[in-house]
């Protein structure tokens, strides 16, 4: 039997140099600003950014859609490696559905709750584990914001999206969320990102599968900024690395 799902997690960024940050420092959590409607009947859901790696299970024939909203300078993991440091599928919810109305009025009792004068330790904790659970909830279809542009009515639900959100306890002094105007402040924003190198998500040359650049012409400029990385790589993984480069030009016209 065929298997629907890939065995790679694609993470894709606009600039070649976020891509060799990724191979030089790994996965380092960047805030993102989610609107997630959790029901149409009750009004609660996400509206704030929060610290988050994404990676998407797509075959390399289904990804050309993706890479035009994200960027054509990727690199694909093998999902062993994913699982291994306890990745997991994003859970879409369709704003009708039971689903949405039983976690819609499950957060708003538990804000009315938090709203009370006082409020149970232990209460307290099983808020704070609804949140986590709850950042790995995503729209089914929605708007899109990106670079100050909006598309409207992506089905987000195409992009089998896994996600890595770091554990933030209560002591941290790092932001667990950011408000809207937070983020929208680019001095915040950019402090709050330099505090989260410390939950990055590292790996080895051999849980690689792909490296992606835009065309031919970028192949030897990666290559170079690889040798650069402070000897992190061998020459002979810089080899093998290499034969791992592919060109959205080459899936366009190949797969």
């Amino acid at each position: 039997m065929s298997n629907i799902s890939s065995d790679s997690l694609f993470h894709f960024t606009p600039k070649q140099d976020f891509l060799v940050g990724i191979l030089e420092n790994g996965f380092i959590p960047r805030y993102c600003f989610e609107e997630t409607r959790l029901s149409s009947e009750i009004k609660t859901g996400l509206l704030s950014a929060f610290p988050m790696v994404c990676f998407c299970d797509l075959s390399l024939s289904q990804i050309l859609e993706h890479v035009e909203l994200y960027g054509s300078y990727g690199i694909g993991m093998r999902k062993d490696w994913g699982i291994k440091i306890k990745l997991n599928p994003v859970i879409y919810a369709n704003v009708d559905s039971l689903l949405a109305d039983s976690f819609g009025q499950l957060s708003q009792d538990i804000i009315d709750l938090l709203k009370t004068d006082e409020v149970p330790d232990k209460f307290a904790r099983a808020a704070h584990n609804y949140i986590k659970v709850l950042k790995y909830f995503k729209s089914y279809q929605g708007d899109f914001r990106r670079n100050g542009e909006l598309i409207t009515n992506v089905r987000f639900y195409n992009e089998r999206e896994w996600r890595y959100v770091p554990i933030v306890d209560f002591d941290e002094s790092i932001e667990g969320t950011l408000s809207l105007e937070e983020y929208n402040n680019s001095i915040k924003l950019e402090q709050e990102n330099r505090k989260l190198e410390k939950f990055k998500l590292t790996f080895k040359p051999e849980d690689i599968k792909y490296l992606f650049v835009k065309d031919e012409s970028e192949i030897h400029p990666l290559i170079k900024a690889v040798r650069e990385i402070n000897k992190k790589y061998s020459n002979q993984e810089i080899d093998i690395l290499t034969s791992k480069i592919l060109t959205v030009k080459q899936i366009k016209e190949d797969f």
